[in-house]
């Protein structure tokens, strides 16, 4: 069965090949459409490479968590989620711990893909002549397609998901790849077409070098890990010290106030946090499409408050996200010795505060809780060794102050 599969993902590449060596010597495809063919291909192998980090299940180390960097983590709480669900039954878990990593290479990726497609195609090239791409270029994007399709199908099923991590390996590799394709290859192509260089050459010297680093990507898989870090990826897996024995007590959180948290924090961070940026982009490309749809004088006020508040809501739902996944289905267990967050989604122990090390027991006052009061509560476990616990979105905070308390 291994060996189907590794002749099914070589099948894939050498089907795109030959799609792209057929584009250059029946269909005449010059050596900067190839290139737009190359930025496409390194698009979606970034995307299947995101897909892939959803099913990691080995947290990445130490030297690979982003938290010495100034750049903002996405969504960084889903970092500390410990275990993963099943969307449905014939897939792996999804461990949402590797989903701000993803974002890390996919924020990239919409940074600078569409641009390098303009580049390519010679909208906002110096050096390309503006060109649309043939109906034939459909051929070789749908082969890339599946052959990208065949290498997810295959790394799922060899549960190589097993012992790695979310780190993006592949996807560094892509990005960098694209920046090359997009922004430097163009230059040099230009060059070479200039020191006479027949097309049909220079379109098989290309194919050529892509089948080079396909054929030494399946031979050697662990080359593209080795040119990207230099550092073991993959980090300890720590376990949360859960009690023998049911627990004297449970407090399930309010969802509707993981809710309206999550509405309220992502409208505050999408105005006094990074996303701040975003909302002033999309206003800006707002204003510009109402200016030219609708006119003036309301067309650009109009595209402007549409393409900030698009901002924020995408921002918002986000946060949605991150709440319905970190918080909606906590379950505070109080046991005789300690009090134990479970996830109940990921079916995980998140934390664990011995009862001995609880200092105080305290209702903590927040923001929103002082906006809807008696709606929920939440208590504040301040420890004599260690940091602090919260346990939020209560229905009942007292109840939960006076149990341990006693």
């Amino acid at each position: 069965m291994t060996g189907f599969k590794h002749r099914r993902t070589l099948f894939g590449m050498v089907l795109s090949n030959l799609v792209l060596l057929a584009g250059v010597f029946v269909f005449d495809w010059n050596p900067h459409l190839l290139l737009l063919l190359y930025w496409f291909e390194a698009g979606v192998v970034v995307i299947r490479e995101a897909i892939q980090s959803l099913f990691a299940e080995l947290p990445p180390s130490e030297e690979y968590r982003p938290t010495g960097s100034r750049a903002p983590f996405p969504l960084k709480l889903l970092a500390e989620v410990r275990g993963g669900f099943r969307p449905v039954r014939w897939l792996p878990a999804v461990y949402p711990r590797n989903i701000p990593y993803i974002l890390l290479t996919l924020i990239p990726l919409a940074a600078f893909w569409p641009f390098g497609g303009l580049m390519l195609t010679g909208v906002i090239s110096p050096v390309v002549e503006t060109f649309v791409p043939p109906a034939s270029t459909a051929v070789a994007a749908f082969a890339i397609l599946i052959s990208q399709s065949f290498q997810l199908a295959d790394w799922l099923r060899s549960h190589k998901y097993e012992t790695v991590a979310a780190t993006g390996g592949i996807s560094r590799t892509a990005l960098v790849l694209l920046f090359a394709v997009a922004f430097v290859a163009p230059f040099i192509v230009g060059v070479v077409e200039t020191a006479g260089v027949a097309r049909v050459g220079l379109g098989f010297v290309l194919v050529g070098s892509k089948a080079a680093y396909d054929f030494l990507e399946i031979r050697n898989p662990g080359f593209v890990h080795a040119t990207m870090f230099i550092d073991e990826t993959v980090g300890e897996t720590s376990t949360v010290d859960v009690p023998d024995g049911e627990p004297i007590a449970e407090f399930h959180t309010d969802r509707r106030a993981g809710v309206a948290v999550s509405v309220f924090g992502g409208v505050l961070v999408s105005i006094f946090g990074p996303t701040l940026l975003l909302v002033l982009l999309g206003g800006l490309a707002g204003m510009l499409i109402g200016g030219s749809l609708f006119g003036t004088p309301h067309g650009p006020a109009i595209g402007a408050a549409v393409g900030g508040a698009a901002v924020v809501a995408g921002r918002v739902l986000a946060q949605l996200v991150v709440g319905w996944i970190e918080g909606a289905h906590l379950v505070y267990r109080v046991y005789p010795d300690a009090v134990v967050a479970h996830n109940a989604l990921t079916n995980e122990a998140q934390w664990s505060v011995p009862r001995a090390d609880i200092s105080s027991v305290s209702i903590s006052d927040g923001v929103i809780s002082s906006i809807l009061p008696g709606w929920f509560g939440s208590v504040r476990l301040d420890r004599y060794r260690g940091e602090s616990r919260k346990i939020a979105y209560l229905s009942d905070a007292d109840a939960v102050v006076r149990l341990l308390d006693t």
